[in-house]
This record gives structure tokens, C-alpha cells and sequence, in this order.
């Protein structure tokens, strides 16, 4: 083969822009323990335990050893689990800010599980709070966003061996969301945009969770995890500092079929 030819796909890579990073959302790398830290470690936070009761928030600076301990507007027990979201919200520094002092949003995923007969669910939502750190304080403030964030529900679908049959073995309808947050747009604000994006997927692909699905006579091709059009969908997140929270940009669809354990 010609060499020039060879060249050619390693020089059309080089030539493409690399992914640009979302200097917004901040990814947590691990740390110590099961605490996450921002890249440079200067930050590392944990929401430890598992007692019903138990929801504190732990920061920790590295460099100095020093932590801190801040109660959580929330609670573990009744079936409900917390969560550190591994991820933080770069707020701008406002005019005036001390150098030192740095802002964010921190989220908690607060999670809760349904058994029932033949199925069972789970599912959590998605809650930012703001954090304010200077070296030698820091505060965890209001919430400023609720919003649902992954479920995966199990139904069961077969009651008969004609059932089985007719299901192609596939006993269970399985409803699954996700949620992402990224940058929005660039926009002068207390807080910065947020883009919200939801997938809700169902199967087999014809199932929908408000009908007895029981009955159908399955094909091969039905078989699938298929998107929901509706309950996949993508909102701007704005703050407003009327309401002190995030608003979507137009509502979102009722997706509780999906999101309800």
C-alpha cells in the first residue's frame, strides 16, 4: 500500500479539534478513602455512613489536613439512601470576592427502592446545593435544584406458561431513565446555565407501563430497549434569583411511568 495512504487517517485525526472539556461541571477524581477530589486535590468531599439518620457532608483541603463536617438537608432511612453526586458546578467568583474564595454547587443523589410482588424499582433524584470554601471556612447553603435524575423499574409480565411463550421468555418489562447535566449557554447570571438531558427507555419495546402488557405475542425484533420520544427529551436550566432556584426553560414531560418506584 502506498505510504502517503497509510499517512492519511492519522494526519485527518491530527488535523481534528480535540473535545473541548466543560470547564462548568467539574468531574471528581478519587481520593483518599471513598472521598472525591477536585483534579488538583484541593477540595475532596464524601457524604459518609449508612446509619438511618446519618447525612453529613465531609470537605477536606489535603494540603493543610484540616475538614470539615456539615449537616445535609436530608436523611437516610425508610429505604432512602444519599449519595455524593460525583461532580461540581464551577460558579464564577462575583465582583467583589475575596482571591481566595471559591464557589460551587455540590449535588446529593437521594435515592429510594419499591419491592412488589414479581418486581421491584429504584430510583433517585438529583439535589445541588451551594458550597462556599476559603481556606479557612467553608458553608453549605440553600438548595438551588431538585430534579430526577435515574430510575430503573422491573415489572413482571409473565403469569402462565402461555405468557412465556408468547413473551418469548422476556418476563419482566423494564422502564430505565438517566439524567445529565453539562454547560448551558454562556450567559451573564448569579449562577451559570445548566443543559439537562433526559433518556427514558422501555422493554420489551412495546411496553408501556399504564397497560397489562401480559397479553402480547412477542416478536423477535420487539426484544429491545427503544427510546421514549417524549420522555427523552433536553432543557435549559436558568437561575432565578426571584425563586432562588434553577427553572427549566419550559416544562418537562410527565414521566412518572419511568421515574416512580
Amino acid at each position: 500500500m502506498d505510504a502517503r495512504l497509510m499517512l492519511l487517517p492519522l494526519l485527518i485525526a491530527v488535523a481534528q479539534p480535540a473535545a473541548a472539556s466543560d470547564p462548568i461541571v467539574i468531574a471528581l477524581v478519587a481520593g483518599e478513602g471513598d472521598r472525591k477530589c477536585l483534579p488538583d486535590k484541593s477540595l475532596c468531599l464524601d457524604v459518609p455512613g449508612t446509619d438511618a439518620g446519618d447525612s453529613s457532608l465531609v470537605l477536606s483541603a489535603p494540603d493543610n489536613g484540616e475538614g470539615d463536617d456539615l449537616a445535609l438537608p436530608f436523611a437516610r432511612g425508610d429505604g432512602q439512601t444519599l449519595n455524593l453526586w460525583p461532580n461540581l458546578i464551577a460558579v464564577p467568583s462575583p465582583e467583589g470576592a475575596a482571591p481566595d474564595s471559591r464557589q460551587y454547587l455540590m449535588g446529593v443523589l437521594v435515592s429510594a427502592t419499591a419491592m412488589y410482588s414479581g418486581g421491584g424499582g429504584n430510583g433517585s433524584r438529583l439535589h445541588l446545593l451551594r458550597l462556599d470554601t476559603t481556606p479557612s471556612n467553608t458553608r453549605l447553603g440553600d438548595e438551588v435544584l431538585d430534579v430526577v435524575w435515574d430510575s430503573s423499574l422491573m415489572i413482571r409480565a409473565c403469569f402462565s406458561e402461555q405468557d412465556m411463550k408468547d413473551r418469548r421468555e422476556a418476563c419482566h418489562d423494564d422502564y430505565n431513565f438517566t439524567g445529565a447535566l453539562s454547560a448551558g449557554p454562556a450567559e451573564a447570571g448569579e449562577l451559570p446555565a445548566l443543559t439537562y438531558r433526559a433518556v427514558a427507555t422501555a422493554y420489551p419495546r412495546t411496553s408501556r407501563r399504564s397497560q397489562d402488557n401480559s397479553g402480547q405475542r412477542l416478536k423477535a425484533a420487539d426484544l429491545v430497549h427503544e427510546k421514549d420520544p417524549e420522555c427523552s427529551y433536553e432543557r435549559t436550566l436558568r437561575y432565578n434569583p426571584a425563586t432562588s432556584r434553577y427553572e427549566m426553560d419550559r416544562p418537562a414531560p410527565d414521566c412518572s411511568d419511568y421515574t416512580t418506584p
